[in-house]
């Protein structure tokens, strides 16, 4: 599978070097260079503003695709820039040469088409998602739009706090109320360790 994926399914589904700009953009861009010109600095501050909410590259370029795959032992991640069409498309192809090659069967529960922005994919037990924001800026760009993010699901962040309420409220630790403030930090310290890594 990871031989078919790599030299047939990548390179048909990869295909151009970077998006082409957005016109809409590109309009923008210029109106406010024209108002800063003309020393119409409200207008020019309106229209930085209008900018930071809109993509600079077009989206939904027909000429920019791109196909990212990754596997760690039955549990496989395919990352697809373009339209659901296409990304379903290449799930009956990945069916149909699981079914005729390797005599396996595709499970359609398991096997889902998430768009990456507005949900997320489950991948080794993180939720797999694309981050958006407009207000982070480093060095004049948005950093963050189109980074994938890995994030703790709510329901383990949930189970692992489970054990520390009652009732939904904290619960009072009374093996711990005995013991000196440095054995009771450092107890908390360690479960908390345990928590995040």
């Amino acid at each position: 599978m990871d031989i078919f994926i790599e030299t047939v399914l990548i390179p048909e589904y990869t295909r151009g070097e970077r998006r082409a700009k957005s016109r809409a953009y590109c309009r923008v861009q210029d109106a406010a260079a024209r108002a800063r010109i003309c020393g119409d600095r409200t207008a020019a501050r309106t229209l930085r503003k209008q900018l930071h909410s809109m993509p600079s590259r077009d989206p939904n370029d027909p000429g920019y695709r791109r196909l990212r795959y990754v596997r760690y032992a039955d549990d496989t991640l395919l990352g697809f820039v373009g339209p659901r069409a296409e990304a379903e498309r290449i799930k009956q192809r990945l069916a149909q040469f699981l079914r005729d090659d390797l005599k396996l069967e595709l499970s359609e529960d398991k096997t889902l088409i998430t768009h990456a922005r507005t949900g997320a994919a489950r991948f080794l037990g993180y939720e797999t998602t694309v981050q958006h924001g407009d207000h982070m800026h480093h060095r004049g760009n948005r950093t963050v739009n189109g980074t994938v993010a890995l994030r703790v699901p709510k329901t383990v962040i949930t189970a692992k706090c489970a054990r520390y309420l009652q009732r939904g409220k904290p619960a009072h630790r009374t093996r711990l109320v005995n013991h000196d403030d440095h054995t009771i930090i450092a107890t908390y310290g360690a479960e908390y360790r345990g928590i995040v890594q």
